[in-house]
Order: structure tokens, then C-alpha cells, then sequence
């Protein structure tokens, strides 16, 4: 099965905690976040697919709770997929999603996807470039 993202993934390292009625207690870190999904590593034990309660405590001490599926376990990666997300938790991740897209890890990680490439609703090419503000920021250009 192919999963394709349709959220964009910001890099978050943190302590979570993932629960279901089989497993009350998983212990693990996560990689990523976004709206649709979470990816986790270093699970302190093996686990089936099914829903979970996750609970996620950033590196600045943000709790994010979402309730996901399993989707799909890779490398000892395990991917979830959002099915519900408190508010609060939102927003948490809206924050983190719209720091990350000022950073210059986030054009990075544009280029090496080749993702700077966009097509309008006729089919033209839209470019998009970017040029430092100032160091640590950027400042999006569309030609």
C-alpha cells in the first residue's frame, strides 16, 4: 500500500507514549510531525496495527495528543496517520510547521526533493526561488 503526504512534515524529536486497551504503555521518540501523521521511533516493544492514543512531549515541553492508525512500519519506523487531534494540539503543530517553513533546513529540504516546482490551475510552471532576509530566515520570492 502507498501512502502519499499531503501535509508537510516538520522534524520533531520528542518523548512519546502510545496506548491502546491490547497495550496500555509503549514508550518511544518520535521524527516527524504533521497535521495528517506522526512517524516513531525506538519502540520499547512490538505492537500490531490498529488505533492509538499517542501523547507527545516536545524537547519545550508541549504536550500534542492525537489519536492515529498504524499505517505502516519501515526500518523500525513506525508511521500513524491523524485520525482525530484535540485543538489545542493544532496548533501546537501549526506552530511548529510555520517555524520550520522559515528555516533554511525547510528550503534544504525543497531543493533535494525538487519540490520548488509549481503548476498553476493552467498548467504553467510556476517558480519559486528564495533569497536570505537576513541569516537564519528567508524570504520567499515568486517570479
Amino acid at each position: 500500500m502507498k501512502h502519499k503526504r499531503i501535509h508537510v512534515r516538520v522534524p520533531l524529536t520528542g518523548e512519546a507514549t502510545l496506548s491502546n486497551s491490547i497495550h496500555p504503555t509503549i514508550k518511544a521518540r518520535t521524527i516527524d510531525i504533521s497535521q495528517g501523521g506522526v512517524a516513531i521511533v525506538n519502540l520499547s516493544e512490538e505492537f500490531p496495527s490498529g488505533e492509538y492514543q499517542i501523547e507527545i512531549f516536545t524537547e519545550a515541553g508541549e504536550k500534542i495528543e492525537v489519536f492515529a492508525q498504524l499505517v505502516r512500519v519501515v526500518d523500525s519506523i513506525a508511521g500513524f496517520q491523524t485520525l482525530q487531534i484535540d485543538p489545542n494540539s493544532q496548533e501546537i503543530i501549526k506552530h511548529l510547521i510555520y517555524e520550520y517553513q522559515e528555516s533554511i533546513d525547510f528550503i534544504k529540504q525543497l531543493d533535494e526533493y525538487n519540490l520548488n516546482k509549481v503548476i498553476d490551475e493552467g498548467g504553467n510552471k510556476i517558480e519559486i526561488t528564495f533569497e536570505p532576509e537576513f541569516p537564519g530566515k528567508c524570504n520567499d520570492k515568486m517570479k
